[in-house]
C-alpha cells in the first residue's frame, strides 16, 4: 500500500478525485489526522507502505462440545448459558464482522496479524478464519493449549501475504497469591513481517479475582515473565522487533506494566531499556476498552521495543494506535449505553460481540524509489 504526501495540499494536487480508489483517499485522511496522542511526524513528501497489527479479547469463544479436561460446562447446550450451535455461529459471524473491518481505513487488506484471547481450542479458531468475511485473507492460526482451568488460551492469526511463520512456544506464568490456580501461558510467535524479523508475545494476564490489590502480585509476576522473554530476545539480537499485546487486566499506569515491563508513553523519549506503550496516551485521555461500574479501563494494550519506535521509517515503524469502538460494537441505550455489547450480560444472552473493544496499531515504512 503506497501513498505520497505533498506539503501544503489536501486532496486536489495529490489525487484525481474521480479516478483515485476510495481506499487511497481514506488512507490519506487516516494518516493525516491519526497521529493523535502519540504525535509522530511523517515527511509528507515521501511514500510509505503500511501494515496493521491488532489484538482482541473476544469473550469466551467456546464450541458446544464437552471437553472433560476443561471447565467448560457453562458453554454447553445444557449449561448455564444454554450455549448451542446457532449462538456459536452468531459469535463467529460477529467476530468475523469486526476483524474484517479493523484497520481497513489504513490498509485495504486489513490486519496483517491479530492476537486473540479467550480461545478454547484450535477448531474454533479454524472455524473463525473460514468465515466468509475472512476466508479470502487466508489467515493461518497459532494456538498452544495451556494450563488454564477454563481451557481458554491466547492465540494468533496471520495473513501469510505479510507474515512468514517460523516458530511458536508458550511460557508459564507462576502465580503468587493463588498458587493452586493455573493462569494462561504467554504465547511467543516468531516470524518475518514483510521480510523483517519480528516476535509477538500474546498475553492474557491473571484476573483481578479476589480484588485488585490482593491479586496484583500475580499480574506483576506475569509482567516479570514477559520482561524476561523480551530481554532474552534482545540479548540474542539487540535489533530485533518485539510486540507484546494482550488483555493485561491492568491499566497502562499500573505496576505490572510500568515497573515490571518498564514501559513509557512517549516514543520520542524512549530508552533502550524501556518499552513503548502505544495505548497509554489513550488511557490518559480517559478512553478505555472495557467498562465496569461506570468507569473505563484500558486493559487491552500493545507494547513494543524501541526498535519499533525509531520514528525514521527506514524500516517498519510504529505510527499510530487505535481503539476499534465503532457504534455497532456498543450498547446503544439504557444504563450501559456506550459499553461494549457483550455476548452475555447479567446472565442473559445479548447476542453481542465481546466485553472488550479491540485495538490495533499501524506501522509505516518509507518506500524508496528504485533507481532506473
Amino acid at each position: 500500500m503506497l501513498l505520497k504526501f505533498r506539503k501544503g495540499t489536501i486532496f486536489a494536487t495529490i489525487f484525481d478525485m474521480k479516478r483515485t480508489p476510495y481506499y487511497l483517499l481514506t488512507l490519506f485522511v487516516f494518516l493525516c489526522i491519526s497521529a493523535g496522542a502519540q504525535d509522530i511526524a511523517i515527511d509528507k513528501n515521501k511514500k510509505y507502505s503500511a501494515l496493521a497489527i491488532g489484538f482482541w479479547n473476544v469473550e469466551n469463544l467456546y464450541d458446544t462440545l464437552n471437553d472433560p479436561l476443561k471447565i467448560d460446562e457453562e458453554f454447553l447446550p445444557g449449561g448455564a448459558n444454554a450455549w448451542n450451535t446457532p449462538k456459536y455461529k452468531t459469535k463467529l459471524q460477529h467476530m468475523a464482522e469486526v476483524i474484517s473491518q479493523m484497520a481497513t481505513d489504513a490498509v485495504p487488506d486489513g490486519l496483517a496479524a491479530l492476537g486473540l484471547c479467550e480461545i478454547e481450542n484450535k477448531q474454533v479458531l479454524e472455524d473463525l478464519v473460514k468465515e466468509p468475511l475472512l476466508e479470502k485473507r487466508n489467515y493461518k492460526i497459532v494456538l498452544i493449549e495451556g494450563p488454564d482451568a477454563r481451557g481458554v488460551d491466547p492465540a494468533f492469526i496471520y495473513n501469510p501475504k505479510y507474515f512468514k511463520f517460523i516458530s511458536a512456544r508458550s511460557v508459564h506464568v507462576p502465580m503468587v497469591t493463588d498458587s493452586a490456580y493455573n493462569t494462561r501461558d504467554e504465547l511467543v510467535v516468531t516470524g518475518e513481517m514483510m521480510g523483517e524479523k519480528m516476535h509477538f508475545i500474546i498475553c492474557h494476564w491473571p484476573s483481578r479475582r479476589g480484588g485488585e490489590l490482593a491479586s496484583e502480585p500475580n499480574r506483576i509476576s506475569a509482567g516479570n515473565t514477559a520482561r524476561k522473554i523480551v530481554d532474552s530476545l534482545l540479548k540474542d539480537d539487540p535489533k530485533v522487533k518485539v510486540v507484546l499485546m494482550g488483555d493485561l487486566n491492568d491499566d497502562p499506569i499500573d505496576a505490572s506494566v510500568r515497573k515490571a515491563l518498564k514501559t513509557y508513553k512517549d516514543p520520542k523519549r524512549i530508552t533502550d531499556t524501556e518499552m513503548f506503550n502505544a495505548m497509554e496516551a489513550h488511557y490518559k485521555k480517559g478512553v478505555g476498552t472495557l467498562a465496569y461500574n461506570d468507569a473505563w479501563n484500558l486493559f487491552d494494550q500493545m507494547i513494543m521495543t524501541p526498535t519499533l519506535v525509531k520514528c525514521n521509517f527506514k524500516d517498519y515503524q510504529f505510527y499510530v494506535s487505535r481503539i476499534f469502538n465503532k457504534p455497532f460494537l456498543a450498547e446503544d441505550f439504557g444504563k450501559f449505553k456506550g459499553y461494549p455489547l457483550r455476548t452475555y450480560a447479567g446472565g442473559a444472552y445479548r447476542g453481542g460481540y465481546s466485553d472488550h473493544f479491540p485495538v490495533f496499531s499501524v506501522f509505516l515504512k518509507e518506500k524508496t524509489e528504485k533507481k532506473k
